[in-house]
């Protein structure tokens, strides 16, 4: 083979550059349908126009794309289909470096260790929080738990930090490979699809019967299910953090339905904590998320600003989080006389979440998707009466109108109204405020959640 392009320059093309590294193949350039992308350089190559591939004859094109489908339906419309190396091919000379391998393990019998992918988590967002908890749980269970991290990433607190493993970028899979055979046998549960996934596969390719496999749906997205369902036959069960999300997948994907799980996500909240009712002051209004357009869809924060001075609401709103949307909200709000009213703290600690939310009334969420908004959770943990946009897990917890406000998406218009309801009906932040903390203390217990883990969905592996 001569020349080796990746074909897809997103954010799952670090795994395919690390599975090359692994095998000791290099590669020439990426390329992708994004035209933006074209001339920037990633990892070191060039990203090229997908019209560029004809004038590398005999190349070998791997796809590093969730869209792998529509993406070898385009090849062969350029007459490019016997040109793509699969993932199976890739994975065979894996399992042939593997068997080089002097380690020797015959007999899944003795404790299994529970290593948890934390590696591609970018910061303390919900996926890592979700990650932290349930190691710290099921470590509290008694059993030996590891999570995967990876070097450069935020320092966690003391007591899950204590857990984890933290790899290097560099030679990232050979590591993995290496340190998940030296804990076999093992349980590995997935939440990124991304390059701890792939080396949990290389390594069950090689020991089928000591390596068993969870994956953790944690968003609405198509895109996202197909990266999973790409390596589909590593997986032994698969947990979704909504019932919406697994409703979902059973209706794209042929799955035995039998190894879904699901359960509403835990969260722990002071209990004993009185909530005084905000009778007459300003209406104190709190959002906890990164502050990124994809997904978070905090690029539309400035427009509810609007919209919440066009209705003459009196509020305080506190925006707890960072990203490249900050920018913009601290200019939309620049010249104006705002700042008594909007604060942006930065992305606060965990630590300091109970008082943040202690100290809301309402809590909003802008979201385009989501798995079940580990935020919202907690805010309604806390009395918070939510509004939110109609994403996964909001109509689980969410009654309109019994316990709070679910909008469309996008619809920053009907977030404003409903936000000035409850500025004007402030015996409904008592009513929605009550029933929100009662559903959460209900169906969130943290130590049913890890008895389920440990009984259902681990089971007989541990």
């Amino acid at each position: 083979m001569g020349t080796r392009i990746l074909f897809g320059a997103g954010v799952y093309a670090k795994k395919y550059k690390a599975l090359l590294e692994y095998l000791n193949m290099d590669f020439d350039y990426f390329t992708d349908n994004d035209a933006s992308k074209w001339g920037t350089v990633l990892y070191g190559k060039k990203v090229i126009p997908p019209n560029d591939l004809h004038t590398f004859p005999g190349c070998g094109i791997i796809i590093s794309s969730t869209h792998e489908k529509a993406i070898r339906n385009q090849l062969a419309g350029m007459g490019l289909a016997d040109s793509i190396v699969g993932l199976d091919v890739l994975y065979d000379l894996c399992e042939k470096r593997m068997s080089e391998s002097t380690c020797s393990h015959d007999a899944a019998d003795g404790e299994k260790t529970i290593l948890i992918d934390m590696y591609e988590g970018i910061g303390w967002g919900g996926t890592e929080l979700w990650a932290a908890n349930l190691a710290e749980g099921l470590r509290e269970a008694g059993n030996d738990v590891v999570l995967l991290g990876c070097m450069g990433q935020p320092a966690l607190e003391q007591r899950y930090e204590c857990m984890v493993r933290r790899m290097p970028e560099e030679h990232t899979l050979a590591q993995m490979v290496s340190y998940m055979e030296g804990r076999l046998p093992f349980v590995f549960i997935n939440n990124f699809a991304g390059c701890a996934f792939m080396a949990a596969s290389i390594v069950k390719r090689k020991y089928p019967g000591l390596v068993k496999s969870v994956s953790v749906i944690h968003s609405d997205s198509k895109s996202l299910f197909d990266a999973y369902m790409m390596m589909g036959k590593y997986m032994d069960k698969i947990f979704c953090v909504s019932r919406q999300i697994q409703d979902h997948m059973q209706e794209l994907y042929e799955f035995d339905t039998g190894s879904y799980y699901t359960r509403e996500q835990p969260i722990g909240t002071d209990t004993t904590w009185i909530r005084r009712t905000n009778t007459s002051g300003a209406l104190r209004i709190g959002y906890a998320a990164r502050l990124v357009k994809q997904a978070k869809r905090a690029d539309l924060l400035a427009d509810l600003i609007g919209l919440l001075e066009k209705k003459g609401i009196d509020y305080v709103f506190q925006i707890a989080g960072e990203g490249e949307c900050s920018g913009l909200i601290e200019q939309s709000i620049r010249g104006k006389t705002l700042h008594g009213r909007i604060h942006l703290l930065g992305r606060l600690p965990k630590s300091q979440m109970d008082a943040f939310w202690k100290g809301q009334d309402v809590f909003v969420n802008v979201s385009e998707y989501e798995g079940t908004s580990l935020s919202m959770l907690e805010a309604m943990g806390y009395g918070c009466v939510p509004v939110v946009t109609d994403v996964s897990g909001a109509r689980e917890f969410i009654a309109q109108g019994k316990n709070g406000c679910i909008c469309d998406v996008g619809d920053m218009e009907r977030i404003a109204d409903c936000v000035a309801m409850l500025a004007d009906n402030r015996k409904l932040l008592k009513t929605f405020g009550d029933s929100c903390r009662r559903i959460i203390q209900q169906r969130c217990n943290p130590e049913k959640y890890i008895k389920y883990w440990t009984e259902e969905v681990l089971g007989e592996w541990i």
